[in-house]
């Protein structure tokens, strides 16, 4: 250690450089002596921001807001810094000011442009040039040189997505006013040749939680050791880190804002700016690469890194590396709409302590080696402040616009070339294009997965006749993505299969995203040319099918074809009995499946059918009478959503999609647990999967930070949405776990998803089913190493891939629009065995495992008929998969627990697995009731249940 500490030290003696102000910049008076004592070490500060420039006419940070940026103990809210960045553009010809978005709770999110007084002038022309730079086919090369002889490179900061990563927020609103007051030659470099455009708060809502979280839990504690939780429960309404998530869905309202303003600026390089990791990790990855993404992007982003590497070591800062961090063949995150569209998506990590106190910090062994790709690395410990996290991301950021500035014609025409590279492709390269039939089961979801494609700008026509292939013939309304387009790389990214390499390392995320796995739907590529003769017609909108009510008669019947939708119209009929078939039947031609709906006459039903089938682009038959089949009633449940204190964040998404479907719910936080009576007030008790162990899951936050309240109050104005409490430590504890347990014995119903089951299966409220192996699948970044090295290093691996699976039960309720034979998307989620009648209770021959009980099988892993078992990602040690559960359905009392080894809910991405649940809720009764009787139905409406 000693030995470390001495090289280290001796390797920067030669590199500490002062710190004065660059030429011919003057120091606002105290700006040196103020910076000087918030660094804690000289090497962690650069001569670029040493000091704040002194300007006779903008107001610096600290004149506005009474401090430097950075200073210990304090931090910016939305309110202070929104009003500094409205001062600056005030106050100087170089800035203007944009709002871009609102929040879920209606705060605004805001944006500054930055560039000299001519390119401020010039911003709709600058704008309107990257437009027609980012598309090929309306600007000829020839044009697009002069265009670029007389355009910029835009480059966009976004900042404080991840609330608890509290430093770049003040970061670039220094940065703001340097680029806007300084006259040294690097800056007024940027402001001639760039236009800066800086989102200093990109998640408002989780930034004014944080502030008042620190305020309230954090300041004047700088003991890491006994710190209490450092972030407050929620970040946004819905997800926690999941928001930077989130690209491809565009669910979130910081990311719609995100993408609209790409859209509208086409910056050269979206930049996001997160903490997690010593000193200062400027991304890249280690491959695999996306083959997707144009391979001089790959160069670009590298070189951006190693000159951001060269020029913070060559001024002595230590502990700066790159490349070895994540993979970059996912582009799933915030900064990955430029990825996905022809520009450069990048990021920090640097060293924060997600609070704005000096801490003592010890850094992994692992990053205090000298490699390439870190010249100089971190020492062992340091004592660590906001200004010093500030020093690097803003010092970092210089160095990348420094480096802009110097290469500006040059990545324009390679932004514009990459646009010509992905166009040329379709032209030349098989496939042509992809169609997507109409009618595939569910309109409604091949609708919503073109309205994805077409929020991405990639462009869908639809066809007006009959289409002759010779792939095949394709009925008029077909869509069709023909790939002679700008984006037509991304195209192809999200409409076929992943490849992810089986010699690859451990992936940071999903390894699949093509969205026809996520919806279940069909994508067919074609080779044949004459795809580009056929008529087609632009969509400039997501579709909206409506659906059709047909026949005659006071029945109505609804045919299963596995429409994702079946569970908002359930609500929509809330008024209204519905009973559904348990076996096939024919009415007429038309052969209905297990599923469909009757819906015997009943007062008023007709006008909220017609409405229904309207709105959900449902298509309803009237018959005479009611069918002769097997059937049970589908009463609307009453759902309760358990959201545990201790991890809100993929729970959210389940929150999302019902609140998105108009599907009522009880929110039940871990005291409602613990008070008991649940069967009193819900039917279902949906848990979904949590980034917890089983410990964690019981016993929450630990007790002794109690009482940790999260309400709103005059000193956390912020606190209590969406959920509030007195106090949220203590999860449901062991009293939780027995009212959860009374519930089901009573009869109520629990479905567990993803981790979430190992509440179930391991905490005793099912018995005789016993973890293989595997753990909750945590990324091993940011410090989540240990607590997943049983999921990552597990023989058996699925990382965000669609793989196979099969029904045991092909006539069970779950199945239901679902053939036999389907495949799901499955993290690195624990592996259980098949339950058995007993598992071992002593040591000897007698008491070992009991037989084998397939009863509660209802989907196993792989496919009984010998289908490749991965559809899109990869697999590893799929042999010890293959044959196990993949849902279970198991009698506790006089109720049921049904356990998903897998989360139907992941992202609002794969909602061709929602059904699944949506069937679990929808036949909540008959899943109770275990064997569903057969029963005939009326064909008048019965009386009301009391």
């Amino acid at each position: 250690m000693v030995r470390l500490t001495i090289v280290w030290i001796s390797s920067l003696a030669l590199f500490v450089l002062p710190a004065v102000a660059q030429s011919p910049d003057l120091p606002e008076p105290g700006s040196v002596e103020a910076i000087a004592a918030a660094t804690t070490d000289p090497h962690f500060v650069s001569p670029w921001v040493s000091y704040v420039p002194q300007s006779s006419t903008v107001p610096s940070p600290e004149k506005f807001l009474g401090r430097i940026m950075g200073a210990p103990g304090e931090l910016l809210g939305t309110q202070k810094t929104y009003a500094y960045a409205r001062a600056l553009a005030a106050a100087s010809p170089r800035v203007r000011v944009f709002t871009i978005g609102h929040s879920e709770e209606g705060r605004e999110i805001l944006m500054l442009a930055i560039a000299d007084e001519a390119g401020i002038r010039d911003l709709d022309r600058l704008k309107a040039a990257t437009a027609a730079l980012a598309d090929p086919r309306r600007t000829s090369a020839a044009a697009a040189e002069r265009l670029i002889e007389t355009s910029r490179p835009i480059y966009y900061f976004n900042a404080a997505l991840h609330s608890d990563e509290t430093g770049s927020t003040e970061a670039m609103i220094e940065l703001a006013y340097r680029l806007t007051a300084s006259e040294q030659p690097m800056i007024q470099r940027i402001r001639e040749n760039v236009v800066v455009l800086i989102n200093p708060i990109s998640n408002p809502d989780g930034r004014d939680k944080m502030v008042d979280w620190f305020y309230r839990y954090l300041k004047g504690k700088t003991d890491r050791t006994a710190l209490p939780r450092q972030s407050p429960p929620y970040w946004s309404k819905y997800t926690f880190v999941d928001i930077n998530r989130d690209t491809h869905q565009q669910t979130h309202e910081t990311t719609k804002a995100v993408h609209r303003m790409f859209h509208e600026w086409h910056p050269t390089v979206v930049h996001d700016l997160h903490e997690g990791l010593p000193l200062m990790m400027t991304w890249n990855g280690t491959g695999p690469y996306n083959p997707n993404i144009d391979p001089i992007t790959y160069a670009e982003f590298l070189e951006l890194s190693f000159h951001e590497v060269q020029a913070l070591t060559a001024m002595g800062m230590p502990g700066v590396s790159t490349w070895n961090f994540g993979e970059a063949f996912a582009h799933l995150y915030l900064d990955s709409v430029a990825m996905n569209h022809n520009s450069i998506g990048r990021g920090y990590e640097t060293f924060g302590n997600g609070s704005a106190e000096t801490e003592r910090r010890s850094v992994p062994q692992s990053d205090t080696t000298m490699e390439w790709y870190r010249p100089v690395p971190s020492p062992r410990e340091v004592t660590w402040s906001a200004r010093d996290n500030l020093n690097y991301q803003e010092t970092g950021a210089l160095a990348a616009l420094d480096e802009t500035a110097r290469r500006s014609k040059e990545m324009v025409r390679n932004f514009y070339r990459k646009a010509w590279d992905s166009w040329q492709k379709g032209l030349t390269q098989p496939p042509c294009a992809l169609l997507i039939p109409e009618d595939q089961g569910d309109p409604a979801r091949v609708a919503q997965m073109i309205g994805r494609l077409v929020g991405q700008r990639i462009e869908v026509d639809r066809a007006q006749s009959a289409i002759q292939l010779k792939e095949g013939n394709f009925p008029a309304g077909t869509y069709v993505v023909r790939l002679d387009q700008p984006y037509r790389n991304y195209a192809v990214d999200l409409l076929t299969p992943q490849h992810y390499p089986k010699d690859g390392e451990a992936p940071y995320d999903d390894v699949s995203w093509e969205l026809p796995a996520h919806y279940h739907l069909q994508a067919i590529p074609t080779a044949d040319a004459s795809i580009r003769n056929v008529a087609l017609l632009r969509l400039t909108g997501p579709p909206r099918p409506t659906g059709r009510v047909i026949g005659a008669g006071p029945t109505y019947l609804l045919k299963d074809t596995g429409q994702e939708s079946l569970l908002a119209a359930r609500y929509h009929l809330a008024d209204f009995e519905i009973q559904i078939a348990e076996r096939d039947f024919e009415e007429g031609d038309t052969k209905f499946p297990a599923g469909s709906w009757i819906l015997a006459s009943q007062a008023g039903l007709h006008e909220a059918i017609l409405s229904t089938a309207a709105e959900l682009g449902l298509d309803f038959i009237q018959v005479s009478t009611p069918p002769d089949v097997p059937c049970h009633k589908a009463k609307t449940p009453r759902i309760g959503v358990w959201v545990p204190w201790a991890d809100t964040d993929s729970i959210g998404w389940i929150r999302y999609s019902l609140d998105q479907r108009k599907v009522p719910y009880t929110y039940l936080r871990d005291e409602d647990i613990r008070v008991g009576n649940l069967r009193a007030r819900i039917d279902v008790l949906l848990y979904g999967h949590v980034d917890l162990e089983l410990a964690e899951q019981i016993e929450g936050l630990p007790k002794i930070w109690s009482p940790m309240p999260f309400k709103k109050t005059a000193e956390t104005p912020s606190f209590g949405t969406p959920a509030e409490s007195d106090d949220i430590t203590g999860g449901i504890g062991y009293e939780g776990l027995a009212q959860i347990q009374h519930f089901i014995e009573d009869g109520g119903l629990m479905v567990t998803l993803g981790s979430g089951t190992m509440l179930a299966l391991e905490g005793g409220l099912v018995r005789f089913v016993r973890r293989s192996s595997g753990g909750v699948p945590r990324s091993t970044a940011g410090g989540g190493a240990a607590s997943s090295a049983a999921s990552q290093q597990a023989a058996t691996r699925t990382p965000g891939a669609h793989v196979r699976v099969t029904f045991d039960r092909a006539y069970h309720p779950i199945a239901y629009g679902y053939p036999a034979h389907t495949y799901v998307f499955r993290q690195n989620f624990p592996l259980y065995n098949i339950p058995r009648q007993w598992l071992r209770m002593a040591y000897c021959t007698t008491c070992l495992d009991g037989p084998e009980d397939r009863s509660g099988m209802v989907m196993e892993w792989g496919d009984t008929d010998g289908k490749p078992f991965v559809e899109s990602g990869q697999a590893w040690g799929e042999e010890n998969l293959i044959g196990r559960p993949a849902i279970l359905d198991m009698p506790v009392g006089k109720g049921h627990v049904v356990c998903f080894n897998f989360n139907p809910m992941h992202r609002d991405l794969n909602r061709g697995d929602q059904r699944l649940l949506w069937n679990v809720l929808l036949n909540w009764q008959a899943i109770i009731a275990g064997q569903p009787k057969s029963a005939r139905v009326s064909s008048s409406a019965p009386a009301p249940e009391e």
